[in-house]
């Protein structure tokens, strides 16, 4: 069984290529179980990881002494082992070498002095973490052999409130935030030191361990300094060790370790279990089996081992997961064998996931914004549609206007009915507002076309930044086959509203059905300024008296029950009328005053300008739609495959413009490294089934 510890402490090793338990571009889920130990600075913590090792190995002094994570791997060696590393060694075998060290910064490396463990410690964490006291994320690996057991775990900084000496300022958020990293690892067991001297309820550690595991389902107590309470307090502390006052469930374990004057006169570490066996043995006989340095250690291996073989079925899956991933950034990331098929093959690609994501036909539809095709069609209900709506009819023309207008435009002679000249002028003057809000859109939807480059498949657009040279070529197409299509579109446009402002048809049916359904005043007035007449009465149920009736034609009574086709004959009869009168049939010289006729040319200058407004915004999206994105589709393979490869083939720059950003060498590095150990871990997990 202890074999599944060492599986993890290979584990351990392999990802200690990440810098912590996770990648940074990637989610975490390199989540190895493993044992956190948490505490604050007086604790001694120190204390309890030195006895469970056996040997007096840790950097002591006031302040933060541990600043990076250390992880402690325990490994239980075999006499085959022990003569393997002396013959590598080039050590004479020595009954005295019972325990050595290896750190995985500095392999094939044996340490048989452990004071010479504790300086290299303190020098490795200084480069990682810098001379100025502050803290590190990235990780110390050491192995000690021992003739005891297998058991790993990971020291962590001591949890302090002031900083002290050079130490930052927020020395104290810096650490939570590294021991919080390791302790809301759902695979994290966590042991929490508790001073035996010290109300429980204000421990640091237990506040840490309940906030992230609040069932106490993954946490054991270590308390520390039994012999160091008040003789009135043990049935307290009893209380204490027995459970009644620490809602853990994986146990909480009273120990004696070495005290300060015992370290200054260098007592060993069999000399302190012997201590603290009788110590347990005189002061709690009932429940001295349960606790002590021996029972912390054994306590540990159960715990870790069970832990192990429980998360190992998820672990493996969230390592194939990860294996996955990284596989397809590193195909991204593959340097091509063929240059020239493989630049064809990215160009066509380029324009395939365009056209589909114009088009809606990506693979990965986003949830989270609007994109492609679809943003365009935002931009004609949202924009387009919402300005040019907006837009007055008779913005800036007031009565005083039209009637200048309608002098101006008669010169000498009287004005007519239906001054079509000064008509034409006030409509030219008003449908110029469409012009400025249609060629908008146009720039809006070029804008948009070129955005939707960077929506693409995003694995096109990583292979582009590679390629800085290419990136900025195939950006340049997109611009200059757009530039090409929105000048001509802009010059159709205007042009197509040019030609209402210049040319009316007044006699148009739609037209007049316009005026039809403008509101009643506008159609009122306009039928008054024609002084035509509407005969039509009806009494309050609805019975028909006669029908409408024209001073230029005669109506015939005829009653019609139906209400509805009643209607519909008033709505014919008006548009008899407008066509009489719009079209010149009324010749009665009748004289009109200013007014009235200021009033008519405002009202068929308003009902005209809704007419055109209909057409122009229905004619503006469907232009744009088939004469610069259909248009732009169609082109893009070819002027691509034209202005690119045959240009850099021509002028054999291929092997130019493919040369990489020197960023995307180094990440390829850090991915196949990554890739690697993910590999060796699946390897190395493949032991663990078979426990």
């Amino acid at each position: 069984m202890e074999s599944l510890i060492r599986i993890v402490n290979k584990l351990q090793d392999v990802f200690s290529v990440f810098g912590e338990q996770q990648l940074t571009d990637l989610p975490q889920i390199v989540n190895l179980p493993q044992i956190v130990v948490v505490g604050t600075q007086s604790s001694g913590k120190s204390s309890v990881l030195e006895s469970l090792v056996g040997k007096s190995f840790l950097p002591r002094g006031t302040g933060v002494v541990t600043r990076a994570p250390l992880v402690i791997q325990m490994i239980r060696y075999t006499e085959e082992t022990r003569k393997s590393m002396l013959k590598s060694s080039y050590t004479e075998d020595s009954e005295n070498i019972t325990e050595w060290v290896e750190f995985l910064h500095k392999p094939n490396l044996f340490y048989f002095d452990f004071d010479m463990v504790r300086n290299e410690i303190e020098c490795e964490t200084n480069n990682l973490a810098g001379n100025n006291k502050g803290i590190t994320n990235k990780q110390i690996v050491l192995k000690i052999h021992t003739n005891r057991y297998d058991l790993t775990f990971v020291d962590l900084p001591g949890i302090t409130k002031v900083a002290v000496g050079d130490q930052p300022d927020d020395i104290d958020e810096q650490i939570q935030k590294l021991i919080l990293s390791y302790v809301k690892q759902s695979n994290s067991i966590i042991l929490a030191v508790v001073t035996a001297n010290t109300d429980p309820s204000t421990s640091e550690s237990l506040q840490i361990a309940k906030k992230l595991d609040p069932d106490g389902i993954r946490t054991i107590a270590v308390v520390t300094k039994l012999d160091l309470i008040d003789e009135g307090t043990q049935q307290d502390t009893k209380d204490l060790l027995c459970g009644h006052r620490i809602p853990v469930k994986l146990g909480i374990i009273g120990v004696v370790n070495r005290s300060q004057k015992d370290i200054v006169e260098n007592k060993s570490m069999d000399a302190t279990l012997t201590s603290e066996t009788e110590f347990l043995k005189t002061n709690y006989p009932d429940i001295c089996t349960k606790h002590g340095n021996k029972a912390l250690a054994h306590t540990l291996q159960l715990v870790l081992i069970t832990h192990i073989k429980k998360v190992y079925p998820k672990l493996k899956i969230e390592l194939e997961e990860m294996k996955n991933k990284l596989g397809k950034k590193l195909l991204v990331l593959h340097t091509p064998d063929n240059k020239i098929s493989f630049l064809i093959g990215l160009l066509k690609d380029i324009s395939k996931s365009y056209e589909d994501t114009m088009n809606g036909n990506q693979n990965d539809v986003s949830v989270d914004q609007i994109v492609g095709g679809a943003s365009i069609a935002r931009i004609f209900q949202q924009k387009y549609l919402k300005t040019i709506n907006a837009i007055e009819p008779l913005q800036d023309l007031s009565n005083e206007n039209i009637a200048k207008v309608l002098l101006n435009t008669s010169g000498t002679n009287q004005s007519t009915f239906v001054n079509e000249k000064a008509l034409q002028k006030i409509l030219s003057r008003q449908l110029k507002n469409l012009i400025e809000p249609s060629l908008d859109c146009v720039e809006l939807v070029r804008n948009e076309m070129l955005n939707i480059l960077n929506s693409i498949d995003i694995r096109l657009l990583d292979t582009l930044k590679r390629y800085p040279q290419l990136n900025e070529d195939v950006r340049k197409v997109f611009e200059k086959l757009l530039e090409e299509n929105v000048k001509n579109i802009k010059d159709f446009i205007a042009s197509y509203i040019e030609s209402y402002q210049e040319c009316l048809n007044t006699a148009n049916p739609d037209f007049i059905l316009e005026i039809v359904k403008s509101n009643n005043t506008i159609q009122e007035e306009i039928l008054a300024a024609a002084n035509i007449t509407n005969c039509v009465n009806e009494d309050t149920s609805d019975n028909l008296i006669s029908q409408p009736c024209f001073t230029f034609g005669q109506s015939i009574p005829q009653p019609i029950p139906d209400k509805m086709a009643q209607l519909k004959k008033i709505e014919i009869n008006r548009i008899q009328m407008l066509n009489q009168l719009l079209s010149g049939i009324n010749n009665q010289d009748v004289s009109l005053e200013s007014s009235e006729q200021v009033k008519l040319h405002r009202d068929l200058s308003q009902c005209y300008f809704e007419y055109i407004r209909k057409i122009v915004r229905d004619f503006v999206p469907k232009r744009i739609k088939h004469k610069m994105i259909n248009s732009f589709l169609k082109v893009l393979d070819k002027r691509l495959n034209e202005e690119i490869f045959q240009t850099y083939l021509i002028e054999k720059k291929i092997d130019e413009v493919l040369l990489e950003d020197e960023t995307f060498q180094k990440d390829r590095n850090n991915i196949e490294t990554k890739l690697d150990a993910v590999r060796k871990a699946l390897k190395n997990m493949v032991d663990i089934q078979y426990y």
